[in-house]
C-alpha cells in the first residue's frame, strides 16, 4: 500500500512519483514550509478526503491530506485547485496531484496547516517544460483517468489524451492510474497534446512500412483528426495521413477506409481515400 505522508519533489508531470520520497519532520517544517513558499517549489501530494476546517477564523470545505508533520488543505475554488466551476474537485483523490505551499498556519503546534495551490503548480510546470511539448518532443507523463478508448494523463503540466492503442504495441496490454513513463507528443491540437507510449518502444511491424509503395492500395483505421485532416493507421506504427477530396460518407475515428498511398514524408505515408 502506497504511504501518502511522502512527498515527491520533481517537475516532469503531475503526480510523478520518481526521485527519493521526502519525509518533512517536525523540526523541519518551519523551514521548509517557508523556503518551498519562497521558492514556488512544485511537490506532489496525495489527498484523501474532505473536510470542514477553520483557517484563520473562515471555516469552509476542503480537500485534505496529511504528511505526517502537517495537514495539507487545498481549497475547492478554481484559483487554487485548478478544477473549472462545472467540474467536481473532489476527482483530484483519485490521483496524486501536484501543489506549492501557497500559504501556512504554523500558529497551533499541535496541528499545523499547509495550504497548498495546484492551479499555481500546474501553470510552472508548463512554464518549465513548455520548449520540450512540441510535435515529436519526449516528456514524461502520468495517467489520471480512463475514459472510452483511451487516457487522460497529465504530460508536463498539460492534460494529454493517449489512445488505448497507443499504450503499446501488444493491444492486450492496459495502463492504470497512476501509471508514469515517458512518451512521444504525436501532435497538439485545441484540447492538448496527442501522445504515445508505445513510439517509443521497438515496434514489432517495423518492416511492413518499408515494403509500402506509392500507389499502393490498403485497407487502414483511423485513429484522430489533425489540421483538417484524418490519421489513421495502416498497422500498428504505420501511418498514413489522409485527405478526403470525393468523401461522399462521414467519418469517425475508429472507422476503417481503403485508401490510395499517394508518398511519404519522413514522419508518415499521406494518401486519399478511395
Amino acid at each position: 500500500m502506497e504511504n501518502s505522508q511522502v512527498i515527491y519533489v520533481n517537475t516532469l508531470a503531475e503526480g510523478a512519483l520518481l526521485g527519493n520520497p521526502e519525509e518533512i519532520a517536525d523540526k523541519q517544517l518551519p523551514a521548509v514550509a517557508k523556503a518551498w513558499k519562497k521558492s514556488a517549489a512544485v511537490a506532489h501530494y496525495r489527498l484523501f478526503g474532505t473536510e470542514s476546517v477553520s483557517l484563520r477564523g473562515e471555516r469552509k470545505k476542503f480537500l485534505i491530506g496529511d504528511i505526517g508533520s502537517a495537514k495539507i488543505i487545498l481549497p475547492m475554488e478554481e484559483e487554487y485547485s485548478g478544477v473549472a466551476a462545472a467540474d467536481n474537485p473532489e476527482r483530484l483523490l483519485n490521483y496524486w496531484i501536484s501543489a506549492v505551499i501557497d500559504d501556512f498556519d504554523l500558529e497551533d503546534e499541535a496541528n499545523p496547516v499547509l495550504v497548498l495551490n495546484r492551479k499555481k503548480a500546474l501553470e510552472r510546470l508548463r512554464e518549465i517544460n513548455a520548449r520540450r511539448v512540441v510535435e515529436g518532443g519526449q516528456v514524461y507523463g502520468v495517467i489520471q483517468a480512463e475514459i472510452r478508448g483511451g487516457y487522460i494523463m497529465n504530460v508536463a503540466g498539460y492534460q494529454a489524451l493517449m489512445p488505448r492503442s497507443f499504450y503499446d504495441w501488444d493491444t492486450n496490454l492496459v495502463g492504470h492510474i497512476g501509471e508514469g513513463f515517458n512518451v512521444q507528443v504525436v501532435s497538439i491540437g485545441n484540447n492538448g497534446p496527442l501522445v504515445s507510449r508505445r513510439d517509443l518502444l521497438p515496434n514489432p511491424f517495423h518492416a511492413v512500412g518499408d515494403r509500402i509503395q506509392r500507389g499502393a492500395r490498403l485497407r487502414a483505421r483511423i485513429t484522430h483528426v489533425y489540421n483538417g485532416l484524418f490519421k489513421a493507421e495502416i498497422r500498428p506504427g504505420v501511418r498514413i495521413s489522409i485527405s478526403t477530396p470525393r468523401m461522399y460518407r462521414l467519418l469517425h475515428v475508429g472507422d476503417e477506409v481503403m485508401v490510395e498511398v499517394k508518398g511519404k514524408n519522413r514522419r508518415e505515408f499521406y494518401g486519399v481515400v478511395i
